[in-house]
């Protein structure tokens, strides 16, 4: 079967999921889709062992029990469906595969149980999922049963906003597979990522080696020697051990854990290549004793990292985005920077065009590609050019295999164009071992390079404010710091405003829109009382809190703006007036936007799978942590503060083109 034809079945099953309560996000659904799709392909996997040794007069013995292979509980035979399904599952199933032990096989299968969870809540949505899955063939198609290649798939049909939370940890695999091209590794050496992620470094350097093995004993170095990973997330970490598994590696070397907690003074680890992408913008505390050159930015902690444990003679392929290469202005950056340089030879720099990492992120990444061979004399750089009649690459036009693979064969055989250049270590020196050299064969080399370095800094900026005004947010409504602080119910801050109006006049009337995925309220329309019809109507007032009876439970909720004051609602939308003297109306407006209010709403909400209302006397039991008001008043200060720089943030965007880099600078730092 097809990749597309793979995709295509998963994301029928996706629409299935979308009707549970326990998949409605796509961190969610990847969740799902890990542990279903591994018991499905591992028992593919366990069955080609077995035909193996049958052939070759041998027995194999099966890390998973005949009882719980994924074709015997999925099975016809023993078809379960509903909630007896469920129960096999919570208690029979989970339980059987986190007790695993005996071999490191059996051992690394319950650490992935022990870090997932069964989502979804409806059993007879979970087996309409489960006959969608038992119908494809990962195994049609060499390549299509890759866990990367699937989820590639599947996002690239989902929204922007769906894909956000799993960027941090995809490399697209048209990228990896360059990488692992250009440090060409052999059977033999060591290959580790510190940022693991979905291990698609390691399948992309497995399935370039597997070819070298002639031997037996290439085979088992390639299988217990070769692949080393460390992942702090647990997601992540899921995928990327069951990733290895199912590309044929039985017992990967993947550790779950904070790699930056790794002291670098006394490290031992070391490896023979390095091929990785850390994570942008992340700030860490905490660990900086850690390091020569301590920093809270993750990204330049990272590249220590990778410098202290590569082996002589080793190579390493790192992705970071342009801030990396220009920063100046903060010491940890220019001391990493200049050792890698003086002790080691960062040969080559990859500039990719925005968008190379779209959907996921459009920020522009450069790869450098250095070794352990001594000190840096020049940096040749080589920049990606787009396709004619490309602007960027985008979701819809993505950076494709064959553009990679020209710049490859350009590299290897050291050809000149206008896309590559050379910059001596002197060059480098002089301006503080800032990397950032534009083209000088480019018609854009003459824009002025200190106003991009200043919108770069500044989106860094706002990046750490956006991370700090999550965190704010979710602290706050999540934990109980001290006795001022209450548990309250909701029925204690909401009170419902049921003020029914006859319509039966030519008075025109506003209606209100209300958005579902949070996304607030608005006019529906403006109608006269004539057209309206019999059904009971209600007006709404400014500031008050307004639900969709049904959707709710689908983020159909939010504040009435004052330019809706006076509207009017049926009866199928409840409209809530706040009480101010426990909450303050601004902290409220937060608290809707975070997952516990939609949780509240999803919670209550009873009835059959297609049709579930929102039950008002369980939604207004709901209890959350409020602090005093005067907290509340300094949290709401905080977030609008954040805010109002975010504003001027892509006001300094939208018209930099129009103002020098010293106005942009005085204007934000007001």
């Amino acid at each position: 079967m097809s990749n597309d034809s793979i995709s295509n079945k998963l994301w029928s099953a996706c629409n299935k999921m979308r009707q549970d309560p326990g998949t409605t996000g796509a961190l969610q659904y990847v969740e799902q889709f890990s542990w279903l799709l591994f018991l499905k392909v591992y028992e593919e996997i366990e069955n080609e062992y077995e035909a193996k040794a049958t052939f070759e007069g041998k027995t194999y013995n099966r890390n998973i029990d005949n009882e719980y292979r994924w074709s015997v509980w999925t099975g016809k035979d023993t078809y379960i469906t509903g909630p007896d399904l469920l129960e096999f599952v919570q208690t029979k199933l989970f339980p059987y595969l986190r007790k695993l032990s005996g071999n490191r096989t059996k051992e690394i299968i319950a650490e992935i149980f022990n870090n997932t969870q069964n989502r979804m809540e409806d059993g007879y949505l979970l087996r309409e999922v489960v006959d969608v899955l038992a119908s494809v063939d990962f195994f049609g198609d060499e390549d299509s049963f890759a866990v990367s290649s699937i989820y590639e798939g599947l996002f690239a049909r989902m929204k922007s906003s769906d894909i956000k939370p799993l960027a941090e940890f995809h490399t697209p695999r048209v990228i990896a597979r360059f990488m692992t091209e250009m440090v060409t590794p052999k059977i033999g050496q060591t290959i580790y990522d510190p940022c693991n992620g979905p291990s698609g470094f390691l399948t992309e350097a497995y399935h370039f080696m597997r070819p070298q093995a002639k031997n037996i004993s290439d085979n088992e170095k390639l299988q217990k020697e070769t692949f080393f990973g460390k992942e702090l997330k647990s997601l992540p970490f899921i995928l990327g051990t069951m990733n290895m598994i199912l590309n044929g590696i039985a017992t990967p070397n993947i550790r779950r854990m904070n790699t930056l907690s790794i002291n670098l003074l006394n490290l031992t680890e070391k490896y023979d290549i390095i091929m990785t992408n850390p994570p942008f913008s992340g700030t860490v505390r905490g660990v900086e004793t850690n390091f020569p050159y301590p920093s809270s930015q993750t990204e330049i902690l990272f590249l220590q990292h990778c410098l202290r444990s590569l082996k002589d003679g080793g190579k390493c392929a790192i992705i970071f985005p342009e801030s990396v290469l220009f920063t100046i202005d903060d010491q940890s950056y220019v001391n990493t920077k200049k050792e890698l340089l003086q002790q080691f030879n960062l040969h080559t720099i990859v500039r990719l065009p925005k968008g190379a990492f779209e959907p996921y992120t459009d920020i522009p990444v450069n790869i450098l590609f250095f070794e352990k061979l001594g000190k840096t004399k020049e940096i040749n750089f080589y920049e990606l050019p787009l396709p004619i009649g490309y602007k960027n690459f985008s979701k819809t036009k993505p950076i494709r295999q064959e553009y990679l693979m020209a710049l490859l064969e350009e590299i290897n055989k050291n050809t000149k164009s206008d896309h590559n250049w050379e910059i001596s270590i002197n060059e480098i020196e002089k301006r503080n071992y800032n990397l950032d050299f534009k083209n000088p064969n480019s018609n854009n080399s003459t824009l002025d390079h200190n106003l991009e370095s200043i919108l770069d800094k500044f989106d860094r900026e706002l990046l750490e404010a956006e991370k700090i005004k999550q965190q704010v947010i979710s602290q706050v409504l999540s934990t109980k710091v001290n006795n001022d602080w209450n548990e309250i119910e909701l029925g204690r801050i909401l009170k419902r405003f049921k003020e029914e109006i006859i319509i039966n006049d030519n008075k025109l009337y506003k209606r209100v829109k209300i958005k579902l995925y949070n996304q607030g309220l608005e006019l529906r329309d403006e109608t006269l009382g004539c057209n309206i019809g019999t059904k009971k109507q209600f007006t709404v007032k400014s500031s008050q809190l307004l639900l969709s009876k049904i959707d709710a439970r689908n983020g159909a909720f939010g504040l009435i703006p004052d330019e809706l004051d006076g509207a009017i609602i049926t009866g199928n939308f409840w409209a809530y007036d706040i009480n101010t003297s426990l909450i303050d109306p601004d902290f409220f407006i937060y608290f809707t936007k975070t997952l516990k209010f939609l949780d509240f709403c999803v919670r209550t909400s009873q009835g059959t799978t297609n049709r579930k209302y929102l039950q008002e006397d369980l939604f207004l039991q709901q209890k959350i942590l409020l602090p005093k008001k005067e907290l509340q008043v300094k949290v709401v200060k905080v977030i609008h503060d954040i805010e109002k720089m975010t504003q001027k943030f892509f006001e300094v965007h939208k018209f930099s083109s129009l103002m020098s880099p010293a106005f942009i600078e005085k204007y934000i730092q007001s």
